[in-house]
């Protein structure tokens, strides 16, 4: 009876067994590089998000900041009109707030600013004339605090009439709103979430 020769070791692994391994290295380097790429994700959406957030704290705060110091004249009254863009909120804010600013033109010192907040598009913008002398626009800054914002809503309580009010002019009334609500909408990035509401109550300093 025949035996076949023993196998020797050191002929070398056969096609199968090549393909076997390249196979299953190709399987760990996959799984390798998801792991990867999942966690790089990861964190580059939690650092968007964590700037977004930070973006959105400064906009209120420098909104709120602003509006604590806000005063009315007759020249420069204190405005809140209520508008609507697409159907969503786009309501506007006009006030004096008060600060300490030099004119480019006059050299004269105001210590008064017009600022004005508005909706356009999915952006909240913020407009500054510091220069309340100059009589070109020159001195007007145009600030984008804030992207994909769906609705900038703005109410004012009147303490008079014990109700919120959707606009403001100070024009009309004896005195200015004792409370502000602001209310911002935001567009999530995410397939088919809900829209981010945030609300931030503030109260006028000088609004009348």
């Amino acid at each position: 009876m025949c035996l076949p020769p023993p196998r020797n070791s050191e002929q070398g692994f056969t096609l199968v067994e090549i393909i076997l391994a390249v196979s299953l290295v190709g399987v760990i380097a996959a799984m390798v590089f998801s792991g990867l790429y999942l966690t790089a994700t990861t964190i580059d959406r939690v650092r968007t998000a964590t700037t977004e957030e930070q973006l959105l704290r400064s906009a209120l705060q420098i909104m709120a900041e602003e509006l604590r110091t806000s005063v009315s004249q007759m020249t420069s009254p204190w405005m809140g009109i209520n508008a609507q863009i697409d159907g969503q909120a786009a309501d506007t804010i006009a006030f004096l707030a008060v600060g300490q600013f030099k004119g480019m033109n006059t050299g004269q010192e105001s210590e008064l600013k017009r600022v004005i907040y508005t909706r356009e598009r999915d952006q909240l913008l913020r407009f500054v004339r510091k220069n309340l002398y100059g009589l070109t626009d020159e001195s007007i800054e145009r600030m984008e605090l804030l992207n994909k914002v769906k609705a900038f809503n703005v109410r004012y309580y009147d303490v008079k009439a014990g109700v919120w009010a959707d606009e403001w002019d100070a024009r009309a009334r004896v005195a200015g709103p004792t409370a502000i609500l602001i209310e911002l909408t935001l567009m999530e990035e995410s397939l088919g979430a809900e829209p981010r509401v945030i609300r931030e109550w503030v109260t006028p300093g000088i609004p009348s």
